[in-house]
């Protein structure tokens, strides 16, 4: 009787303590990290099923910085000398050629996934977990990074909560807006911004758009407005005709329609409204109901280098202060998805917040002339 009753025990133990990937996809806690940067994923895109961590392969693999090439057969992996394919016939890996006996790879809702653990260690990573943060972190050790003690210390500071004080009536609003994304900086943009409860204004490319779908998805989910920066950004090909600069506009705004669901109505021209914006493709802009925003305050971050991030942030103040005092109510700051910015863009938020401006993005219900003729009516 005692061995019947001890045999139940270990059965109703064995069953409550089997991880199951329901639960798994839930838990939004875990995460991944690359050096010192914890990076931005979805609630159910990291999870665990058998004791182990799994993520989207692709989009791990665009972190990683690693060359995805993609067929109607397999995605190949590339980096640091190491190949991972996967066949999506065979369902076979196979990592230098060698097919993996036990496969790695997880199929859910027609994504791939693939442990963390096994994706870091494969490319010549170092992958720990580090159980305070619940993260999976790689690193190398070529590559400068804060020890696991002070990366957890970093972390659990950017948690801490931020007290932000109420904003004076009297102040203008501010608008935050990223030119020429979408890539792998605005990943990071984001996340500083849900950090800090700020909303911006993203004016994505849509050649762009087309290589880090999900990445736009994800922005307007996060209730950033998703504006129009052309198709291609050239300029030789954009400002060619009015048709041509309509056309381009029109092509992104049902790319980002069909991707997303949103209608976007403004758009920011490449390099500035003047003097490549005719006044035919104003009127073309406005008979199609766009409209068109510049800028008040130009950053120049595009040509700050990484050490030199300071500047930026010294730019935005020199700026926002001028047109503050110019009785500019609503100040539109020009910023790019770049590695300086999302240095710089922490300092920005907090000054701009403790001088008690209110920053807000994109209203079409409350559209606000901004343009450098400034043009009426678009």
């Amino acid at each position: 009787m005692n061995h019947f009753f001890l045999c139940i025990l270990i059965i109703t133990t064995t069953i409550f303590s089997l991880p199951t990937q329901s639960k798994a996809a839930t838990d939004s806690q875990r995460n991944i990290a690359l050096h010192d940067r914890t990076l931005s994923f979805q609630e159910d895109e990291v999870r665990l099923v058998n004791s182990q961590m799994i993520v989207p392969l692709e989009k791990m693999a665009r972190y990683l910085y690693a060359d995805i090439v993609k067929t109607a057969d397999q995605i190949l992996v590339t980096k640091n000398n190491t190949s991972i394919s996967y066949h999506y016939r065979t369902k076979e890996t196979k990592v230098n050629g060698i097919t993996e006996i036990a496969n790695p790879v997880i199929v859910i809702d027609d994504v791939l996934f693939m442990p963390i653990r096994f994706l870091g260690e494969s490319t010549g990573f170092k992958v720990d977990y580090l159980t305070n943060i619940l993260t999976a972190r790689l690193y190398t050790d070529t590559y400068p990074h804060l020890s696991h003690s002070e990366f957890i210390k970093k972390v659990t500071k950017e948690k801490q909560p931020i007290q932000k004080p109420s904003p004076p009536s009297d102040q203008p609003t501010v608008y935050l807006t990223f030119d020429d994304g979408p890539n792998r900086y605005t990943s990071d943009n984001l996340r500083i911004l849900k950090e800090y409860n700020v909303k911006a204004t993203f004016f994505f490319v849509g050649s762009q758009i087309n290589h880090f779908k999900s990445l736009t998805s994800q922005t307007f989910q996060d209730g950033h407005y998703l504006g129009l920066h052309s198709m291609t950004h050239n300029r030789n090909k954009l400002y060619v005709s009015s048709k041509a600069f309509l056309g381009e506009m029109r092509t992104e705004a049902e790319l980002i329609k069909n991707l997303t669901g949103h209608t976007s109505v403004l758009v920011r021209a490449p390099y500035g409204s003047s003097p490549y914006v005719t006044p035919a493709m104003r009127d073309a802009l406005k008979s199609g109901g766009y409209k068109l925003w510049d800028w008040d305050v130009d950053t120049v971050d595009w040509k700050i280098n990484d050490a030199e991030y300071q500047e930026i942030i010294n730019n935005v103040k020199k700026g926002v202060e001028k047109a503050r005092l110019a009785k500019d109510q609503h100040i539109v700051i020009l910023l790019h998805d770049r590695s300086q910015t999302t240095k710089a863009l922490p300092a920005i938020i907090e000054w701009l917040q403790k001088s008690g401006y209110s920053i807000q993005p994109y209203n079409p219900n409350q559209h606000v002339t901004q343009n450098f003729g400034n043009h009426s009516g678009i």
